[in-house]
C-alpha cells in the first residue's frame, strides 16, 4: 500500500535512529488490522495483516512510526486512542534500574489495536459507505451535497483497497 500519510504541512516519515524498540501488536478487535509502517518517504508500507486476537512481533526503532488500518474499509484503527504509534527504545522501560540489572534479552513492548471511539457522523458515514456498492451511489441518496462527496470518496478508498488486496 502506497500513500502518503500528511498532517498540514508535517510529512509524517521515519528518521534514521540508533534506538531500537521490540515491540508486539496485538489486534484487540474484531477486525483484521492491516499494520502499516511509514517509510523514509513518508508512505505507507503493509507489513501484516493480522486476524481478530492475532500479534505480531517487529523489530523497529525509536524514530519509526506505525498505523493501523481496518482491513475492509480502511478507517483508522487505534493505539492508546492515538491513530500514529511512535515506539520508545527498548531500555526506557529499564531507566529506574542499574545498567548490569537489566533483563539478558529486552522483552517487547505490549501495543494493543484497538477500534477508536467514533463521533457519531463518522460511525454513521462508515455504516451507509457500507451499504453502497459504486462512489456513484452516494449521489442518489437524500443527503447535502457535502455527505454525498465524502460518502463518495470513502466508498472509493473501499473499493481501491479491496482491489489491492485480492
Amino acid at each position: 500500500m502506497a500513500e502518503d500519510c500528511q498532517v498540514a504541512d508535517y510529512v509524517l516519515r521515519s528518521e534514521h535512529s540508533l534506538y531500537e524498540s521490540f515491540v508486539r501488536f496485538i489486534n484487540n478487535s474484531d477486525r483484521k488490522v492491516d499494520v502499516l509502517w511509514v517509510n523514509f518517504e513518508g508512505r505507507h508500507v503493509k507489513y501484516k495483516t493480522l486476524p481478530p486476537g492475532a500479534f505480531f512481533d517487529v523489530n523497529t526503532y525509536a524514530t519509526h512510526p506505525w498505523v493501523f488500518l481496518d482491513s475492509e474499509t480502511q478507517d483508522r484503527l487505534v493505539v492508546k486512542s492515538k491513530e500514529v504509534f511512535l515506539p520508545e527504545p527498548w531500555d526506557v522501560q529499564y531507566q529506574h534500574l542499574r545498567r548490569e540489572e537489566f533483563p539478558p534479552r529486552p522483552e517487547r513492548t505490549l501495543v494493543y489495536i484497538t477500534i477508536p471511539v467514533y463521533t457519531l457522523r463518522q460511525r454513521s458515514l462508515q455504516i451507509v459507505r457500507n451499504t453502497l456498492s459504486q462512489p456513484d451511489d452516494a449521489f442518489k441518496l437524500e443527503l447535502p451535497s457535502s455527505l454525498q462527496r465524502e460518502l463518495a470518496a470513502m466508498v472509493k478508498g473501499s473499493i481501491r483497497s479491496q482491489s489491492i488486496a485480492s
